[in-house]
């Protein structure tokens, strides 16, 4: 999640690739996976993939602005809203209306 106001990471928050986490309205949220257990799915075979594409239309049902899912997935929404995005196979990165 981004931090309570938005502001920098740094290096103690996570990889290089969380720069937008930093406005206070983006979260990532794991797959969930097949076996069930509440893990990083680290294959994209782990995903069940019927309740990740619930998540995804949960998310862009509450009014979620983009939704970036993993490529090798198959999850769909609204063009421009559910969006294919390398390094995202393992988890889905959502963004919340500044409104909300």
């Amino acid at each position: 999640m981004s931090r309570p106001h938005g502001g920098d990471f740094g290096d103690s928050y996570g990889p290089i690739g969380h720069a937008t986490h930093q406005n206070g309205l983006d979260v990532d949220v794991y797959y969930p996976r097949l076996d069930g257990r509440e893990w990083t799915p680290r294959l994209p075979e782990q995903v069940d993939v019927r309740l990740a594409q619930d998540l995804v239309d949960r998310f862009v049902a509450a009014g979620a602005e983009v939704v970036y899912v993993g490529p090798s997935l198959s999850l769909t929404g609204p063009p421009g809203v559910v969006v294919p995005l390398v390094n995202h196979d393992n988890h889905l990165h959502f963004r919340l209306p500044p409104d909300q």
